[in-house]
């Protein structure tokens, strides 16, 4: 059996020297085909990385150019005089200040508003959060 395998022509042809050099063309040409495609891949995954870094970067600049606004705010003359009105009751002059009852300015609030205010002084944020979420899972509307 071996003789017939090693006598045939198709063995004789595959082990020619003239194809033994296509062979070793073609595993060449093999090898720097799978080096390209891993090349590409890792090209690939190194640019998603970047695309991500640059957005990650892009949130953070706009992050700063919020808080450089914030700071600006808090330092002008305006949120001063805010919150100056707010915590120490202070007015420029001319200025009145009218007590409206809470029965009389809840006349002029839309319902919901007044249900969700009170809800939130019972509630704690954290259980008004879970509420409204298995409201949300279970198609109920809110009850107050």
């Amino acid at each position: 059996m071996y003789e017939k395998i090693k006598n045939s022509s198709l063995t004789k042809s595959l082990f020619n020297t003239k194809n033994l050099g296509l062979y070793v063309v073609l595993l060449i040409g093999l090898s720097v085909t799978w080096s390209t495609i891993k090349t590409i891949q890792k090209n690939y995954s190194l640019q998603r990385q970047i695309v991500t870094l640059q957005q990650s970067v892009a949130v953070q600049t706009q992050m700063n150019k919020n808080e450089t606004l914030l700071i600006n705010y808090y330092s002008s003359d305006s949120y001063l005089s805010l919150e100056a009105r707010k915590y120490f009751n202070k007015a420029l002059p001319g200025e009145k200040l009218i007590l409206v009852p809470t029965a009389v300015s809840n006349k002029y609030i839309h319902q919901t508003a007044v249900i969700n205010s009170d809800i939130s002084n019972n509630k704690s944020k954290v259980i008004q959060n879970w509420q409204d979420w298995v409201n949300f899972f279970f198609h109920k509307t809110p009850t107050s």
